[in-house]
C-alpha cells in the first residue's frame, strides 16, 4: 500500500476513534490504532492540516480532540 494512501486511511481511523471515545493522549491512540508510531503521527498531521482536530496540552499530556 502505497504511503499517501496508509495516511489517509489511518487518518480516517484516528477521526472515528476520536468521534466515538472523545479526546485521548498520543500514547493511548498508537495502542488503539495499532499502526506503526510514525503512521499515526503522519495521520495527525493530516488531520490538523485539515483543521479536524485540536491538540490540548495538560500538565502530564498532551491530549488531541475532534474541533
Amino acid at each position: 500500500m502505497a504511503i499517501k494512501s496508509e495516511m489517509g486511511e489511518t487518518a480516517g481511523e484516528v477521526y472515528k476513534l476520536l468521534e466515538s471515545q472523545g479526546p485521548m493522549t498520543l500514547t493511548q491512540l498508537k495502542k488503539k490504532l495499532n499502526a506503526r508510531g510514525e503512521m499515526t503521527s503522519y495521520a495527525l498531521g493530516w488531520l490538523a492540516r485539515e483543521d479536524k482536530i485540536d491538540f490540548v496540552v495538560d500538565k502530564k499530556a498532551t491530549y488531541v480532540q475532534l474541533k
